[in-house]
């Protein structure tokens, strides 16, 4: 596990590298005069990233060595695969509806996908919660705010 952790804090550093040296500048022009540089955040965001993956590393590096029989075999199991598995089918098939039939069809599919896929069965919280998301953010953006959401 130690091994697995300092080659994905490795490859996650050098990432963050890549990204603040050669995507962000080469990406993300400057901002106009007066105002903050649209870089800003996600130089942030990767300067994080980067200090992190880095600490990882270095964490794992001067930790004792473990008896590789007393590490267990997986971190993940064949369950949790699944439900990821089952998220990302959810979201490609709410991108779909978003794509071809209406984003109102993809939220809702999305809310209640969701709900069944983290074990919800009663039928009036499939249909309520999504509902009331759904209509809690047309009253916001629409009433509220006075604006369309894209």
């Amino acid at each position: 596990m130690r091994r697995a952790n300092v080659m994905a804090g490795v490859i996650l550093a050098v990432f963050g590298l890549v990204m603040l040296v050669i995507v962000i500048p080469r990406q993300i022009g400057p901002g106009p005069d007066g105002m903050m540089s649209p870089s800003l955040v996600p130089s942030m965001m990767m300067i994080v990233i980067t200090a992190l993956s880095l600490i990882l590393v270095i964490s794992n590096i001067r930790a004792r060595p473990v008896d590789a029989r007393a590490e267990p075999a997986a971190p993940i199991s064949r369950d949790e695969i699944l439900a990821l598995v089952r998220i990302l089918g959810l979201f490609a098939v709410a991108l779909g509806l978003h794509l071809w039939l209406s984003p109102l069809a993809a939220g809702f599919a999305l809310v209640a996908g969701a709900q069944l896929v983290l074990g919800e069965r009663r039928p009036l919280l499939l249909i309520l919660v999504p509902a009331g998301f759904l209509g809690a953010i047309w009253l916001l953006f629409y009433k509220l705010l006075g604006t369309a959401i894209l």
